[in-house]
């Protein structure tokens, strides 16, 4: 079979993006190399995100669900196919060869919904830390905080907003960043301030205890101050890296380490797009409502490849 998309990740970008080249009569098939559809919301399962436009506020994890649900409708025409990795491409005269572990998928175009790739936290760098039981990078149960002092690291909407999540389950929470400038929406970071203890700006230097952490030791990068907070748990978010770049198998052009796309998140590369957190342009912001009209934008413009006469129709 030859497809006319092959949608390559299964995050809040891919999965919109298959329900709108369904919409449009799009012969697509998405792959996904883990074994969850959801992409890095799936790391935050429990996250509250606060700027997700009709919400208040909405769980990552109801949010990766509503999308998937959305998808559903389609997946006959869209199927999905888990665990499912891109090892190789070969380019022809009028299609490409998707090598993959689960086989090889003949497409006319490729969309990158991939984020990038695989990503890992970075840690806390403390050698005692990597030994430490209650020294966390994901959460996946709220309760387990439930009554305990609890010290958030990270000055970016991770942070905070795990941070405000806590708010009601744990005894007590404090927000430590280094800078006293946060990286996270300005409401949500007043609204850190009036609710929470708030430590700016201070970084982790130690840690108390053997098998748990039971005191952090912050200094002031100021004053070189030195203060020790009791706590029962330290939630680390400083971000991801990537576990290993897989940008180079595509062989497109790249800025700031992330693949340059136009105006309609066409690569450098004929036949194939690319949006989400992978991808560069100038003004470009990594918020998931971002991510989701680039993948309007690049199932519009794969669509008028295919159908120049044809006036694109989205359901509303």
């Amino acid at each position: 079979m030859i497809y006319d998309l092959v949608i390559i990740g299964a995050g809040p970008a891919g999965l919109y993006a298959a329900t709108c080249a369904a919409m449009n009569k799009i012969k697509s098939v998405i792959i996904e190399s883990s074994s969850e559809y959801g992409g890095q919301l799936t790391l935050y399962r429990e996250k509250t995100i606060y700027d997700m436009p009709g919400f208040a506020r909405i769980n990552a994890n109801d949010l990766a669900n509503n999308l998937y649900l959305q998808y559903k409708e389609y997946e006959d025409e869209v199927p999905l196919h888990m665990n499912t990795q891109a090892t190789g491409l070969e380019e022809h005269d009028d299609h490409y060869v998707l090598h993959t572990n689960q086989g090889l998928f003949i497409t006319k175009t490729i969309l990158l919904a991939n984020g990038g790739g695989m990503f890992q936290p970075k840690k806390l760098e403390i050698p005692k830390a990597d030994f430490m039981d209650n020294i966390h990078y994901f959460i996946k149960d709220t309760t387990q905080f439930k009554g305990k002092d609890v010290v958030v690291l990270g000055g970016g909407d991770s942070a905070v907003d795990w941070a405000l999540t806590l708010i009601d389950i744990a005894k007590s929470v404090t927000l430590v960043h280094r800078r006293n400038d946060f990286r996270a929406h300005q409401h949500n970071v007043d609204d850190a301030r009036k609710r929470l203890n708030v430590l700016t700006p201070y970084v982790a230097k130690d840690v108390d205890g053997e098998e748990s952490a039971s005191g952090l030791i912050l200094e002031n990068t100021e004053t070189k101050e030195v203060v020790t907070l009791q706590t029962d748990a330290i939630l680390v978010f400083y971000g991801v890296t990537p576990v290993k770049s897989k940008m180079d198998q595509w062989l497109v052009d790249i800025k700031d380490n992330s693949i340059l796309v136009t105006p309609n998140m066409q690569t450098s590369r004929h036949g194939i797009y690319a949006v989400g957190n992978s991808v560069f342009y100038e003004g470009k912001l990594r918020m998931i409502v971002t991510a989701l009209g680039e993948a309007a934008t690049a199932i519009g413009a794969i669509t008028k490849f295919f159908y120049p006469e044809k006036t694109l129709t989205y359901k509303h």
